[in-house]
């Protein structure tokens, strides 16, 4: 096999399975058996313990600490049956921590709080990532497994650029910013900002070299490390240092955790796992790695069967690489998700073809904005921006649209003009080359939904002196104040099909940016009913409404713009106001024309459409009906008789799950087939 081939490997799905073995596993450790189990999942990655700070392996470093309960070369014998039996294998390395017998010789090794103590995690001290436990040691442990074994990945764990205020991190950030390390997060502090960018940097540098070193002592052997795209708090990816955009560049393919631990803040967001897959893959393969275990804390129980298998199905549904991890192997104390991950796992070997070939499709793009996140969020980025781009994201999928989540750090005209809208979900901060890349889309055809604040911040989150940075929305200023109101009151019904009985909605949050002037060319909705101090039931009326409005339709070029200056993402998120979703869905239809797909289905099914290589569509449909109180899924609730009507003229459907072939009924420019009984998952090859 040639390299390029080995390469090419990590580039499409695949399928992974991990023993993340507790060192007491090693003792009378079957590694055929432990392979075979693997195999029994569908499998055909492994990710093994490897290395850092246990061997797994017989090692010549004195300062990694070989695993006392083995007594045989496990890395060495899972390889070799791996390979056999046509698997690759990814070796996990840590080198996030160590021991304090490596501490007594080498303090320099180490992180320091700014009283100069080594911070613990987990009863382990952690190193300094800018010391020579990561520029020396770490490069010595690899160079001496590549030299002995024959590695297809290397995978690291915990990689985290932990902030450390060692004399060296010290030096280092002085003479690169000019700045001493904060020893607090404020955002009003160049000197913080500057730490945010410099770990971004540092960590994505040291990727860069680790993955050219790797590539050099073995050609063909890849790095992937584990990360997050997005998660619930983004202040661990920022602590983390983690910049997918920059460090995807130096990996082979992304390898993400999403795990759906019972103790994640509620509501759950339970499209997390699809949600990086859609992001990640617009930059590299992505490959999701779910946990078998409730929490961190309680790694031998289980995750509740139809969730894991639901997240599953949505990482293989958007185009990835489906990775569960267990605590040592299988055989598991909590038994329950056994069955549903190996019935998915296995379903996925069995059609590998098709997702190995199938290419998500999408009409619509929302884009999502780690600097908006960062510098605009700051300490409340949940609260401040992620609820807008969450709320724009169930919007779409309750809707049964079909779309893909892309990254500000790369909007490209080329990439846009594959899409029919663009959804930007109060994106407060855009670069220079995404506002010229989004005013060009626009320019040639593209349609835009706007929310919120968008454009009108600076690089480091403050308003911008120089108006909007999209030009499509230079005829907006900031309101100040912002207006207030109780309600909004639509004029234009016909718009919004399912809003034909109602003649207002409620009003969340504030008008945030209004028009300097009224335009010819711009048709306005949804007027302000100034807010009602008094709403004793005799009180609770309004004899007039306010000239601004939360609804702008312009255009601009050959194409157009619908602006709303307010939270109606974010009310969704927080509220569930069910109006809001339905505007835009009128507003993504008035976009993009006739839609892909209609579906009768409830807003519990998610649907996703990707093109197959020998022609016609790749649908799924996963089934979160069942999800209660914003819990994990613990039931998926069977539906029936589920219609579904595609664009386009089709011969043949057939159901990959359920084994069944599906009647298909021409209706004009629409063909309809009916799924007979829905799960938790099917998935219909339409040819």
């Amino acid at each position: 096999m040639t390299i390029q081939q080995q390469l090419a490997f990590w580039k499409r799905p695949f399928r992974l399975f991990q023993p993340n073995l507790r060192k007491i596993d090693a003792k009378n450790l079957n590694v055929e058996e432990l392979v075979d189990q693997a195999q029994s999942f569908g499998a055909n990655v492994m990710l093994v313990n490897g290395g850092g700070i246990v061997a797994w392996y017989p090692t010549d470093h004195p300062y990694q600490t070989m695993n006392e309960y083995m007594d045989f070369d496990y890395l060495g014998e899972v390889l070799q049956a791996a390979h056999a039996r046509g698997m690759k294998v990814l070796v996990r390395m840590d080198v996030s921590k160590s021991f304090p017998r490596v501490l007594e010789e080498h303090p320099d090794w180490f992180r320091r709080t700014q009283d100069g103590e080594v911070p613990t995690h987990w009863d382990m001290l952690q190193t300094c990532p800018s010391g020579p436990y990561w520029e020396e040691y770490n490069f010595n442990v690899v160079g001496e497994l590549l030299s002995r074994y024959k590695i297809d990945g290397i995978f690291y764990n915990a990689y985290n650029y932990n902030r450390c205020y060692c004399k060296r991190c010290e030096q280092k950030f002085a003479k690169a910013t000019g700045y001493a390390i904060p020893a607090n997060e404020n955002w009003d502090d160049p000197a913080w900002r500057a730490y945010v960018q410099y770990r971004y940097e540092q960590l994505s540098d040291y990727t860069g070299r680790l993955s050219a070193f790797i590539a050099e002592k073995s050609p063909g052997t890849i790095l992937t490390i584990d990360t997050r795209i997005t998660d619930d708090e983004h202040k661990g990816i920022r602590e983390a240092g983690w910049h997918e955009a920059e460090m995807s560049k130096h990996t082979a393919c992304i390898t993400a955790e999403a795990f759906n631990f019972l103790d994640r803040p509620f509501p759950k967001w339970i499209y997390w796992a699809g949600e990086e897959v859609k992001l990640g893959s617009h930059f590299s393969h992505t490959a999701i790695i779910l946990s078998h275990s409730k929490t961190i804390f309680h790694r031998r129980a289980a995750q509740p069967p139809a969730q894991i298998g639901y997240d599953l199905i949505q990482i293989a549904a958007n185009g990835g690489s489906p990775a569960i991890a267990f605590s040592g192997d299988s055989n598991q104390h909590d038994r329950k998700a056994i069955a549903t991950i190996r019935n998915v796992m296995t379903y996925m070997a069995d059609h590998a073809q098709e997702y190995e070939q199938m290419t998500p499709a999408a009409q619509v793009a929302v884009v999502y904005s780690k600097r908006t996140m960062d510098y605009y969020g700051r300490e409340s980025s949940s609260e401040r921006w992620q609820h807008s781009y969450r709320g724009m994201y169930e919007m779409m999928v309750e809707n049964h649209t079909p779309f893909t989540v892309l990254h500000e750090a790369k909007l490209t005209e080329e990439d846009l003009l594959q899409y029919g809208c663009i959804a930007l979900p109060n994106i407060a901060i855009l670069s220079d080359e995404a506002a010229a890349a989004l005013d060009s889309y626009v320019a040639n055809g593209g349609q835009l939904i706007v929310t919120g604040e968008t454009g009108f911040y600076d690089q480091y989150g403050q308003p911008s002196d120089g108006g909007n940075s999209l030009q499509c929305l230079s005829t907006f200023n900031l309101a100040n104040p912002a207006v207030k109101g109780t309600y909004f009151t639509i004029e234009n019904a016909e718009q919004f099909t399912e809003l034909q009985d109602t003649d207002l909605i409620m009003a969340y949050g504030d008008i945030v940016a209004v028009p300097q002037a009224v335009s010819s060319k711009s048709r306005t909705d949804l007027s302000v009913v100034p807010p009602l101090t008094n709403t004793t039931p005799e009180f609770s009326y309004w004899e007039s409404t306010s000239d601004v409005k939360g609804l702008h339709l312009f255009e601009y070029g050959k194409g157009a713009v619908a602006y709303m200056p307010w939270a109606i993402d974010t009310g969704y998120h927080e509220m569930g106001i069910d109006e809001y979703r339905s505007i835009i869905d009128g507003l993504v239809r008035y976009a993009i024309g006739e839609t892909l797909i209609e579906t009768d289905a409830p807003r519990s099914v998610e649907v996703t459409v990707a093109h197959r290589e020998k022609g016609g569509y790749l649908l799924h449909l996963l089934n979160a009906t069942g999800r209660t109180g914003g819990k994990p899924l613990t039931d998926s609730i069977p539906l029936h008789h589920i219609r579904l009507r595609v664009r386009g003229s089709w011969k043949q459907a057939d159901a990959l799950h359920s084994q069944q072939s599906i009647e298909l009924t021409q209706q004009g420019d629409y063909t309809e087939l009916v799924i007979p009984k829905l799960a938790l998952f099917e998935a219909i090859v339409l040819q």
